[in-house]
């Protein structure tokens, strides 16, 4: 028989359960989806770029502040493409919509993000520099 453990005189505290349902809401991200990586695509300029470890996954970045997420697999695509990020802030927010899905960097690369979870903005190459809004629930 397992006895209980610490002071037998004092009372218990009273807890109180938090709802499951209730989730943390998260930002949305802002993100520019290409054809081909463009952070770390080029070989040449991969030895000039900065990086942080945030949370497993490596967020490599340039002088200019555009910044790509990798992980065991290599760099983030979603939905085929190549996702680039405005700043670091933006894909640091798009890791913790991955740790709330329960994703790991471990995991494939190649990932599906409901798009009620980011913007996508418009590549500075294309013509028109409007972004494209998704409208996101509970946030």
């Amino acid at each position: 028989m397992q006895h209980k453990r610490g002071n037998p005189r004092r009372r218990s505290k009273k807890r109180t359960q938090q709802n499951v349902t209730t989730m943390k809401s998260l930002e949305v991200v802002h993100l520019i989806l290409h054809q081909t990586d463009p952070v770390t695509g080029n070989e040449d300029t991969l030895y000039t770029l900065f990086y942080e470890v945030y949370r497993g996954y490596i967020i490599y970045s340039t002088e200019q502040g555009q910044c790509c997420i990798h992980g065991k697999d290599g760099c983030l695509r979603i939905q085929g493409k190549y996702v680039c990020f405005p700043d670091v802030e933006q894909a640091k927010n798009l890791i913790k919509h991955f740790q709330a899905d329960g994703r790991t960097p471990q995991e494939s690369m190649n990932r599906y993000v409901p798009e009620d979870e980011y913007i996508r903005l418009k590549n500075s190459r294309q013509r028109d520099n409007r972004s494209t809004r998704y409208n996101v629930v509970g946030a």
